[in-house]
């Protein structure tokens, strides 16, 4: 019996605003597990997107780049996108992008950020 599989890649954190350091502004260090923890809250929506897909294309697979973005002071995603994907149909980049925003951590970066992800889709 085949299952969807989605594996979702550690992220990388960019900080927007290099003049923040000079400032004295640092990354939380709290927030990256926080993320993480929110990012496993919502895999069985990332997953609905893709079984979503699946139901239109049976043979899709591939792997997403997604990029979320948190103002400073804000626990919930300021922006969420599909940078890139190996799936084009069934709206998953729509789906996926939506349910991200959605992201909402128990810490703030303390800094603006951006966290890179790579989220691998496949049905074995």
């Amino acid at each position: 019996m085949k299952t969807t599989k989605i594996m979702l890649a550690i992220g990388l954190f960019t900080a927007m605003g290099m003049l923040m350091a000079a400032c004295g502004a640092e990354l939380n260090p709290k927030f990256e597990s926080s993320l993480n923890n929110a990012l496993d809250a919502k895999n069985g929506e990332f997953k609905a997107c893709y079984e979503a897909a699946l139901e239109k294309d049976r043979e899709a697979k591939g792997l997403m780049n997604l990029d979320i973005e948190f103002k400073a002071d804000s626990k919930k995603a300021a922006d969420a996108s599909v940078k890139k994907s190996e799936i084009s149909g069934g709206g998953i980049k729509k789906c996926v992008a939506g349910a991200a925003r959605g992201v909402e951590t128990t810490e703030a970066p303390g800094v603006p950020v951006t966290g890179k992800y790579k989220i691998d889709f496949s049905f074995e």
